[in-house]
């Protein structure tokens, strides 16, 4: 059978192969070249492209000592479920996208352990984590990767698909781990506060188990050295780069002395204060195992000192109220529950920029007075529907019937500040004089004397013994600084009165402030940098992670963790994790419709608030009239003029009920129109857009093929 080469079909068939043949030959050259992984992000905030800190991390990986990463994933089809499947794939082209910016410093391993194979054993030698078993023979499935420099590793078991709120958490788990292993020192972060974030120990002999620490704890040790700071030190150790205060109640002097001296030496400075913090409440009464006694913490904690001369002003019997960010507490609406949507979160800053969401409960406020050398800037706000309300107003919002009265400030309330530049001590007369008492020993009353004797050893000791060793021997050092003023007055005194008798109590005084304690009264640079937060019931587990029903594990639920941990980076002289902890979600919160929903509230607020006053009066005059039975217990005695007046009142009640429910039934039939609108323009809008594109070009080819 002959075949005509030069028909028309066999010259569509030659075509036809050799278009095949160019394509392998090109997938070919283009994957050996290293561009099979290119892709075009147009995406708004390019959240599918490498952030600018992943960047920066693998720029200064060593090239003689590259990172190697192990990915394990199982390929075999009858275990592996398809929902797992789109997730493997889009971590295999990121961590392709980190091999191609790392310029070779990254190795890349790809692993399948599939079920009954060496690769298997490997993967848990390499401690990933199986789940399973998937079917009846017991096989499990990995995903998992194992990131190694030298001899540091670091694992992460299984990777979970994220949730729509996370954004790229997988970038951010693996230029972490990246990060770690590259540099195996870490800096050391203090944690000072009243309520047990630390969690407890075990007591065997009480039969009690101990405390876990509070996640954002254990999210700090993952990538620092974590160390407890008791609340009622007098010196922090100056190993610790950042000191994280957590709702410091009845803090002293002393203890707020050695944060502002803390500050002042260079150290890094974040503050949770809360003017009615409800996990303290819940901690407060819990019984101590080891003596047995309750332990009590007070709901309000401030640092009155240190505000004043950081010029923050902050009432701690006041609490923030929103009624346009208000969120759930208790299975109910609460504006004391603040839920912060990402416009009321500064965009600028590194911190807070790319933050969805921060809840705050109970959460007071702050204002500004500018100190010279200070500048302050405004991370979080309520909106200008707010107000402050006592203690009292805070908790009627918790009940059911809400607020009695709220009038509106018309501004916002700052909730979260941070200030930067060169601070001046708050004491400018030394150490407080509180803490002169711990070195008595013949007695309390003549604390000058014993002060006097082992100040000139002070010195000496830290200069010594700079680390950790230096607190115990500087609690002596600081007293004769309390004694600056008086001696200003003293010559007059001696001359008015030149007996012998006043002339040795005061003397030591006037050699003293000649001996130099070691306080600081002012910044050495203007690198000083203090971040302040109105409330601390904001980083309690529950308010900020939950459990993923899938996996088990516990992941963000909103943006107060990362604000935290990017605070403690960016302070310890980091913050490239951060840029990468802040991509925005995939998907984004529809707020327009909350937006819409608060102004047709707020629209029927005042009737509603004046019918709810009106039904108020009705019911304490109907209290008033109070049915008595007779001895018999049978019926009532009632006046006359008294039943009528109950039965107009209750028929009162009847009617403003009844005005009430007409009213919220048309507050709701707005609502439901402005959500029914909403819904049909985001589901017709692209469609109608893309048929008037289609039109427009039909017509306009129409035109020029008409013209020809």
């Amino acid at each position: 059978m002959s075949v005509n080469l030069k028909s028309k079909q066999a010259t569509t068939g030659i075509t036809a192969i050799l278009v095949i043949a160019i394509v392998v030959v090109l997938n070919f050259l283009v994957g050996a070249l290293g561009f099979g992984n290119f892709r075009i992000d147009l995406t708004e905030d390019r959240i599918y492209t490498l952030s600018q800190g992943t960047k920066n991390i693998l720029s200064r990986l060593n090239e003689d000592e590259p990172v190697t990463i192990r990915f394990y994933y199982t390929t075999d089809d009858r275990v592996m479920p398809n929902v797992l499947k789109p997730h493997v794939r889009a971590v295999e082209d990121l961590l392709l996208e980190l091999v191609k910016a790392s310029n070779d410093k990254i190795i890349l391993e790809t692993i399948h352990p599939n079920p009954n194979t060496e690769e298997e054993d490997k993967a848990r030698e390499d401690e990933i984590q199986d789940m399973g078993p998937v079917n009846q023979e017991g096989d499990k499935i990995y995903l998992g990767m194992a990131i190694q420099c030298l001899d540091q590793k670091e694992v992460i078991p299984f990777l979970n698909p994220p949730a729509p709120n996370e954004g790229s958490s997988i970038e951010y788990d693996i230029a972490r781990a990246i990060a770690k292993v590259s540099k195996p020192t870490k800096n050391v972060v203090g944690v000072m506060s009243a309520i047990p974030v630390m969690g407890s120990p075990m007591f065997p002999f009480q039969r009690q188990r101990g405390q876990e620490p509070w996640v954002v704890v254990q999210q700090l040790r993952a990538d620092y050295e974590v160390v407890e700071v008791p609340i009622s030190t007098d010196k922090i150790d100056p190993n610790i780069k950042v000191l994280l205060v957590l709702h410091p109640a009845d803090i002293t002097e002393s203890a707020e002395y050695a944060i502002d001296q803390f500050l002042l030496g260079g150290g890094k400075v974040i503050a949770l204060v809360d003017p009615n913090s409800v996990v303290a409440q819940a901690f407060s009464g819990q019984q101590n195992p080891m003596t047995g006694q309750q332990n009590m913490i007070n709901t309000t904690s401030d640092l009155k000192n240190l505000f004043k001369a950081w010029g923050i002003g902050y009432k701690n019997d006041l609490v923030v109220a929103d009624m346009n960010y208000r969120g759930m507490l208790q299975g109910r609406n609460n504006p004391t529950a603040l839920q912060l949507p990402a416009d009321a979160i500064n965009r600028d800053d590194r911190i807070t920029s790319g933050l969805n969401s921060l809840v705050m409960v109970t959460a007071g406020s702050f204002s500004i007075d500018n100190r010279e050398g200070i500048s302050a800037e405004t991370l979080a706000t309520s909106s200008e529907e707010s107000a402050m309300i006592d203690l009292t107003e805070a908790e009627k919002a918790r009940s059911p019937q809400g607020l009695s009265n709220f009038t509106s400030s018309g501004r916002k309330q700052i909730l979260g500040v941070r200030l930067t530049g060169k601070f001046k001590t708050a004491f400018p007369n030394g150490k407080p004089a509180k803490a002169a008492a711990k070195p008595e020993a013949g007695g309390a009353q003549e604390e000058a004397k014993p002060a006097a004797a082992p100040a000139p050893a002070a010195p000496t000791t830290p200069a010594a013994t700079p680390p950790a060793a230096a607190p115990a021997p500087v609690t002596v050092t600081t007293p004769p600084i309390s004694v600056t003023t008086p001696p200003v007055s003293v010559p007059a005194a001696a001359e008015a009165a030149p007996p012998a008798t006043p002339a040795p109590a005061d003397q030591p005084k006037k050699e003293e402030p000649k001996k130099d304690d070691g306080s600081l009264k002012e910044s050495a640079n203007s690198e000083g940098v203090v971040i302040l937060l109105s409330d601390v019931d904001m980083l309690y587990d529950a308010f900020c992670v939950q459990q993923d029903p899938m996996t088990g594990m516990l992941v963000s639920r909103t943006g107060n963790l990362p604000l935290i941990l990017n605070s403690v980076e960016v302070l310890a002289g980091g913050g490239d994790l951060l840029q990468v902890r802040n991509r925005k979600s995939a998907v984004r919160p529809f707020s327009t419709l909350k937006e819409k929903r608060e102004e047709v509230e707020k629209r029927f607020r005042p009737k509603l608030m004046s019918l709810e006053a009106e039904r108020q009066k009705i019911a304490e005059k109907m209290g008033a009239l109070r049915l008595k039975r007779d001895s018999k217990g049978k019926g009532f005695i009632v006046d006359p003029q008294q039943q009528k007046d109950l039965e107009e009142l209750m028929q009162n009640d009847v009617k403003l009920s009844r005005e009430v429910r007409e009213i919220k039934k048309e507050q709701n039939k707005e609502v439901e129109y402005i959500k029914t609108t909403l819904k049909w323009l985001n589901f017709l809008a692209v469609p109608l857009l893309v048929s008037c594109a289609g039109i427009l070009l039909a017509i306009r080819r129409r035109a020029a093929t008409a013209a020809v």
